[in-house]
């Protein structure tokens, strides 16, 4: 079998072979497995991203910041960048939408971005550099909470012990942006705010508040990688702005927001030249926009079996049968819970173009899909519209109340794919960088067989791994019962908040199944930190 060319987390098809690769994503050259001080590692990542149309005439110059589509300049922590700028796209993202904006958590993205006490997960330290998938992964499996409940003060410990914050929001859209296109750029930040990018930092070519990086032939170790958030752009910035004797060729520079203190640059903010060589280079990974988020609280929740996000493509069918027009990918899930009002399903896939539909399935004795097309109900369908997250709205469907599987069927459009995202190990210098949580009867293949194939399997027995992957296809579900709405009256309002504190003011008693529903933590006590959850849940959600 012929080993994949160096890549790291996603990946195209291994061009001109119709073997399967290796599995998972290895770097095995000298340069990526050296020394890397970077706040966001580079390495060979395959080149992802699509275009994006303007809906309208672009102006020259554009600025969210000026609009109030960003939060103020923070001080990061750590080589946390890639926290920072993340957080604060979404934060714009919110803002531009009409939605109630916080200061996001960046330090609870960093710790859930370390290994896991199982051992899982992404192999870094709170201290290391990381990835752009990581924040990818956080925002889409977990989501983000405010700043408030989980400030720079708190350690690693804390967030281990903090197991019962409930997320804000959760984002179900993000889209994979070409950056050698500059109107795809620009359309992204007119649209949702603001675009993550990362660029090689080097303060040689800093000019106060002006960057310009024209040093050719940077090796992926040489690259000091460094993550922000792009808010604009003048199609007009002087040529002079930038260091003498190393200026571009032509004005024009992008507007962005910097995580190193509001004292650092314009106020926090820099420009950097549209001729930058390192600007949204392939090897920091792609750059990307949040076009869509979610409500998460105790009344919904988000269906999976991975909670990583996608680290690669399972482009595996694409290679060894290159004319197979489309495939099922299934993921069972137990909605048992009582969360089975399926709202929307998100996946994530670089097919752009391909068609999707999207199945409820039951499932047999033993646990698998069921293969038979007539026993399926479409959810929904359409069109993979961009690289990235792809979030599917489904009108009014239950899952029965047992196990039961989440289907997407991507279908060749021409000459687009049939992949999907899934979460593998990942390795550099032999180490691993990533480690899934992958089981049997977790994720299934339709279409490959006669039979539904666990993912497990077609590993083991196709590329000799038993670690494995899951495909990453999530559920965004509620639940019949409202948590938080004591009062009974099918809705959650401030008159709930009023009767538990009545409750806690001893001028109020609560019957059972009242106190049960202002349990907001679920952790078999009500107590004044429910109360405060409430009250936050509300602000969030009005």
């Amino acid at each position: 079998m012929m080993r994949k060319l160096i890549t790291i987390l996603l990946t195209a098809a291994l061009i001109g072979s119709t073997t399967l690769a290796a599995s998972a994503a290895q770097i095995d050259t000298a340069e990526t497995s050296a020394q890397v001080d970077a706040a966001i590692v580079a390495a060979d990542y395959a080149e992802v991203g699509g275009t994006l149309e303007p809906e309208e005439t672009l102006p020259t110059a554009y600025n969210s910041a000026e609009h109030g589509y960003t939060t103020p300049v923070r001080q990061q922590q750590y080589n946390t960048c890639w926290a920072y700028s993340s957080t604060a796209a979404l934060e714009s993202f919110f803002l531009k939408n009409n939605r109630q904006a916080f200061h996001l958590s960046t330090m609870h993205m960093n710790y859930w971005g370390t290994a896991r006490n199982n051992g899982k997960g992404w192999q870094r330290t709170y201290s290391d550099a990381g990835y752009p998938y990581v924040a990818m992964g956080y925002l889409t499996s977990f989501g983000c909470i405010d700043n408030t409940l989980f400030d720079e003060s708190k350690t690693v410990e804390d967030f281990h012990a903090a197991s019962n914050l409930y997320p804000y929001q959760a984002a179900d859209s993000v889209i994979y942006l070409d950056g050698d296109d500059p109107d795809t750029i620009k359309t992204a930040i007119y649209q949702y705010g603001g675009v993550i990018g990362n660029f090689h930092y080097n303060g040689s070519y800093l000019k106060r508040d002006a960057y310009y990086c024209d040093l050719p032939g940077l090796t992926t170790a040489q690259l000091n990688g460094h993550a922000i958030e792009i808010v604009g752009w003048d199609d007009n910035y002087e040529v002079g702005n930038f260091v003498s004797g190393h200026q571009p060729s032509s004005p024009g520079a992008w507007v962005c927001k910097n995580s190193w203190g509001a004292s650092w640059g314009d106020n926090g903010y820099f420009r950097i030249s549209y001729e930058d060589l390192y600007l949204f280079d392939s090897r920091f990974g792609p750059s990307y926009s949040i076009s869509s988020a979610s409500p998460i609280d105790a009344n919904t929740k988000i269906q999976q079996n991975e909670s990583f996000g996608a680290t690669y493509e399972f482009d595996y069918i694409q290679q060894a049968r290159p004319n197979q027009s489309k495939m099922t990918y299934a993921n069972v899930f137990d909605f048992s819970d009582g969360y089975h009002n399926i709202d929307k399903v998100v996946f994530e896939s670089t097919s752009e173009g391909s068609k999707y539909s999207v199945y409820y399935m039951p499932v047999d004795a033993n646990g698998a899909p069921v293969v038979t097309p007539d026993q399926w109900t479409l959810l929904a369908q359409g069109t993979i519209e961009h690289q990235g997250y792809t979030s599917a709205k489904v009108y009014g469907f239950d899952a029965p109340k047992t196990k039961g599987a989440i289907g997407v069927t991507i279908e060749k459009n021409g000459k687009t794919d049939i992949e999907i995202g899934v979460d593998e190990w990942l390795t550099v210098g032999g180490k691993y960088l990533f480690k899934p949580e992958s089981e049997y009867g977790q994720s299934y293949l339709i279409g490959y067989s006669a039979s539904a194939m666990d993912i497990m399997t077609f590993y083991q027995t196709k590329l000799d791994d038993t670690v494995g992957g899951t495909f990453v296809i999530k559920a965004l579900c509620t639940n019949d019962e409202k948590v938080g709405d004591v009062d009974r009256d099918g809705e959650f309002t401030v008159m709930d908040i009023t009767l538990t504190q009545r409750y806690f003011a001893h001028l109020r008693q609560l019957n059972e199944e009242q106190l049960r529903f202002a349990d907001i933590d679920n952790n078999g006590t009500v107590e004044i930190l429910d109360t405060t959850q409430m009250q936050r849940r509300l602000a969030h959600t009005g």
